[in-house]
């Protein structure tokens, strides 16, 4: 299983100052290639319109994945 970790009060802030016609929160995970086959994963949340499938900048916060989780 995997799992996530996301700062509540950033969280929330990104949701209440986003647009009212952004409805979704889209979390996006990559993995690049590190040492000793460890894959390190960046994860980011941000909200967008309901089926937007751009890759447009906006606000968006970073989360963790766990384990290690956010230090």
């Amino acid at each position: 299983m995997l799992e996530f970790v996301f700062n509540k009060v950033r969280l929330k802030a990104l949701i209440d100052e986003s647009p009212d016609d952004q409805d979704e929160v889209l979390v996006q995970l990559a993995f690049s290639m590190g040492k000793d086959s460890i894959f390190p994963a960046t994860v980011i949340a941000r909200c967008q319109k309901t089926g937007d499938v751009s890759e447009k900048g906006g606000s968006e916060i970073n989360g963790c994945p766990r384990p290690p989780g956010c230090g």
